[in-house]
């Protein structure tokens, strides 16, 4: 029940700062996000089981070395290398986007592919990674999206069921979170992640 109850507070923070400064929202939010996942970590997993995500697999699989960087490098050329005299203009906020992608990846992966994923073993592998998968994709428009409008498209909702149950398989193939975390720390530099938040870059259509 743990997802259910970390959106649905992000979603009341993010309606909150929202109100008070829609630009630094994401901030609030973000801050909210990863300290209620660290404390569910905190108090249902043990350091053995942290270590596990983080260690060097003896089991990597080509493909997900393939898959993980063509997720990352994809967002890179389709958006970032389209954009860079946003990114000259904002010199600051990229900044901001190097250090959110040093960040978001690990939390986002260690809860996500890591503790659920854990906690679903007594599950078909596949109902765990849809359950992971759907509530994580949930969690864009009801939290980023409260303040963000490119966090309301539902291309982004394709794209992030589609990256959400590579990364799951990617953690079963291998054990380990290395990966997935890299290439969603590619992700999240190419697709603009705080210039989204801040609406200073909205998708084409939107």
């Amino acid at each position: 029940m743990s997802p259910l109850a970390i959106v649905g507070v992000g979603h009341l923070v993010a309606r909150i700062a929202a109100d008070m400064n829609a630009g630094t929202a994401w901030l609030w939010v973000a801050a909210v996000y990863w300290g209620l996942i660290a404390a569910v970590l905190a108090m249902t997993t043990d350091a053995g089981q942290r270590r596990a995500w983080f260690r060097r697999s003896a089991r990597r699989p080509a493909w997900v070395w393939i898959v993980g960087l063509l997720l990352g490098l994809f967002p890179l050329a389709g958006i970032l290398a389209l954009n860079l005299g946003l990114v000259a203009q904002y010199p600051g906020v990229f900044v901001s986007v190097l250090a959110f992608a040093l960040v978001n990846p690990v939390f986002e992966e260690v809860y996500w592919r890591g503790a659920l994923l854990d906690a679903g073993r007594c599950w078909p592998f596949w109902v765990i990674a849809l359950y992971s998968t759907v509530l994580f994709v949930a969690g864009h428009p009801l939290m980023w999206g409260v303040f963000s409008i490119g966090n309301r498209s539902v291309v982004l909702y394709a794209t992030l069921f589609v990256m959400g149950l590579a990364w799951s398989c990617m953690r079963r193939a291998t054990g380990s979170l290395r990966i997935s975390m890299l290439s969603h720390g590619l992700v999240d530099v190419g697709n603009l992640s705080v210039f989204v938040f801040m609406n200073l870059y909205i998708p084409p259509g939107m």
